[in-house]
């Protein structure tokens, strides 16, 4: 009697343990891929171990990255003072296992975000720098000395488009732009035009799909499909 009572137990428990171990894989499969694989890396790397993260260089992420960079090298002044600098937990588990206060956070501003935004630097004490453009979700190893990117105002490695070839349309919005007619700020979050400061592209819109962008430095990009891909307009042709 007490066999039998013990093999039952023994099945109950079983049953048990795979039913709960199935609702973990499947929440684990709930999670995108891409935190699927950092979850995973995370959960074997060493504290300081960052051979498992894309590296991506510090030119090119968002210029205000640059900035928070380097406000994080001259300590400040930041701003969020009461927010910048304080520890980051790894509460996501997203990067290598450290001790608590190894991790700091910083603020990286997004322009017309009434608040702080998503994006943040997270530092570790081993002199790593980590990029998250959505809050935490998912992160970045930021190569700081990286190959530098294009620089502000250099449209050269973009394929170019004559000026003639353009639509009557989008050669009078040229016109306009050139003749310093003023347009919505354009905030390159797509990261295809040269990196720089906020208020440095002006936005013209053409038609439905297409938009002239004008920088401050007298050059002028063309986009046809609302901002998939970029042309430098060769405005001598």
């Amino acid at each position: 009697m007490t066999n039998i009572r013990m093999r039952s137990a023994t099945t109950l428990f079983v049953l048990l343990f795979a039913l709960l171990g199935g609702l973990g894989f499947g929440a684990a499969q709930a999670l995108p891929a891409a935190q699927q694989a950092q979850v995973a890396q995370a959960a074997q790397a060493a504290c300081g171990d960052t051979s498992g993260f894309e590296k991506t260089p510090l030119s090119a992420l968002p210029a205000e990255a640059s900035e928070t960079y380097d406000l994080i090298q001259s300590d400040g002044p930041f701003p969020y003072p009461d927010k910048d600098g304080t520890v980051f937990q790894n509460r996501e588990g997203l990067l290598p296992d450290c001790s608590s206060g190894y991790y700091h956070e910083y603020t990286v501003p997004t322009p017309g975000s009434p608040d702080r935004g998503a994006r943040r630097i997270v530092t570790g004490e081993g002199g790593e720098y980590f990029y998250t453009a959505d809050h935490y979700a998912s992160f970045v190893l930021i190569d700081v000395d990286g190959e530098q990117g294009t620089a502000c105002g250099d449209l050269s490695e973009l394929d170019t488009v004559a000026y003639s070839a353009l639509s009557s349309a989008a050669r009078a919005v040229v016109d306009d732009a050139r003749d310093g007619a003023t347009g919505i700020t354009y905030e390159n979050r797509e990261g295809v035009l040269p990196a720089c400061e906020s208020g440095y592209y002006q936005l013209h819109q053409v038609g439905e799909q297409d938009r002239v962008i004008a920088g401050d430095g007298g050059e002028i990009a063309y986009t046809p499909d609302h901002y998939r891909t970029f042309l430098a307009v060769d405005l001598a042709a």
